[in-house]
């Protein structure tokens, strides 16, 4: 196997320097070179980067294109075994050789990694032949398989770990004591990338055991039906609920849907209940996107998710903190460009840092005081509808993560 190893890198090598030798063969010469002056030292540093980028570009295509193949043998011999969709060994080859193609240029372990990328592709062909039934409340799987730690060990792949930050770690410590205390922790994040549950895993799991692992996301029906993204999926707790982007469609399963989300409602109605839990979600319903000119910015908030999360912490019985946290993770796997396209998405990924930011606790009883009717609740403003204050809680936790997101990309060098 090490020979292996060793001639496939062999490979690599040799094809980077034919590709390489190609690129920068001299023409004939017909004359001597004229005599020139030093070059200013600025102009030097740009041709050295042109000459680095195209040396890298090179490099990339070469590795591409050997790892390609690598790929390509792998699922040929999966399919005499397993009988997928041809969509799903399209994107799979295309995703799983733009996987090993970054693993090799940031100098990563291709032994642990190939290794790594064999176990995924075994669990998303044996998905595909049964697929998993995701319950209202999913657990994480970690026996007799750890799905948990082979979605952290292929993100780890992919994470620079070295320029990531986390900012707002005392933060977490505060939440640490409230969840050990029985309140619970809901946590209004932007997202980003599909996956930016085994990201936030890869960051904080070094630094706070066990915080993560144990936190439960809401996850929409795309994570838990995707063929790729479902060996993941298996390894998070989940609330699986039906986005209102989808639950239309197709008609004939609206009413099942509703009924789905409905008792998702009414599990984490009772997880809140019995407390010392810590929810992540998305209010805006989805991924950030690019604008027109490539920049990320966080998504609208939908005023009614935040507001459905701050009425059944009132109903719980419990304490519920609400911090807002800023999510960096675009680079590392970009979502599509179009939102509500069909399950089984292209995919891409790049070795680059991600980042956190937990801002401070948000108070939001100075947002719940409008009546419902005359002087209902007790106290209540009536110069303030209730409408008015859920929009403006929105458009306040959006201020923070957004404020706080735009330093992460700063701080990253990414415009």
């Amino acid at each position: 196997e090490r020979r292996m190893v060793v001639d496939r890198r062999r490979c690599l090598v040799v094809a980077v320097l034919l590709a390489s030798a190609d690129a920068v063969r001299p023409a004939v010469a017909t004359r001597p070179p004229a005599v020139r002056t030093a070059a200013p030292v600025m102009i030097m540093d740009q041709l050295k980067k042109i000459a680095d980028d195209g040396a890298l570009a090179v490099k990339q295509a070469a590795a591409e294109k050997v790892v390609g193949e690598r790929v390509a043998a792998k699922l040929a011999a999966a399919q005499a075994k397993y009988d997928i969709p041809q969509k799903y060994t399209n994107l799979m080859q295309s995703f799983f050789t733009s996987y090993m193609t970054e693993i090799y240029l940031a100098d990563r372990d291709l032994d642990e990694y190939e290794q790594i990328l064999s176990t995924l592709m075994k669990k998303v062909l044996e998905t595909a032949q049964e697929p998993h039934t995701f319950q209202p409340f999913h657990e994480a799987i970690r026996a007799p398989f750890d799905y948990y730690k082979m979605g952290c060990d292929f993100a780890n792949g992919m994470v620079d770990a070295d320029r990531s930050l986390v900012l707002g770690a005392e933060q977490i410590e505060k939440m640490q004591q409230q969840i050990a205390a029985g309140d619970n922790v809901v946590l209004f994040a932007n997202h980003q990338s599909e996956a930016d549950p085994q990201i936030f895993s890869v960051l904080l799991d070094p630094k706070v055991p066990g915080f993560a692992e144990e936190t439960i996301f809401v996850a929409g029906d795309r994570v838990t039906t995707d063929l790729l993204a479902m060996p993941f999926s298996m390894g998070r707790n989940l609330l699986c609920i039906f986005s209102k982007k989808h639950v239309d469609n197709p008609p004939e399963l609206k009413s099942t849907k509703q009924r789905h989300n409905r008792m998702v409602m009414k599990t984490m109605q009772q997880l809140m209940t019995d407390g010392g839990k810590c929810i992540w979600v998305a209010p805006s319903g989805g991924r950030d996107r690019p604008s027109d000119d490539g920049k990320y910015e966080v998504a609208p908030f939908d005023s009614k998710s935040i507001e459905m999360f701050r009425l059944m912490s009132a109903k719980a019985d419990r304490p519920t903190h609400f911090y807002p946290l800023s999510m960096f993770t675009y680079p590392i796997c970009p979502p599509p460009t179009t939102v509500g396209g069909e399950i089984g998405e292209q995919r891409t990924v790049k070795y680059y840092p991600a980042a956190l930011h937990f801002g401070e606790e948000v108070d939001v009883s100075r947002f719940s005081e409008g009546c419902v009717t005359d002087n209902f609740p007790a106290g209540c403003d009536a110069n303030s509808s209730r409408d008015e204050l859920r929009e403006a809680l929105a458009k306040h936790v959006h201020s923070i993560v957004s404020s706080n997101y735009q330093d992460l990309a700063a701080k990253l060098d990414m415009p």
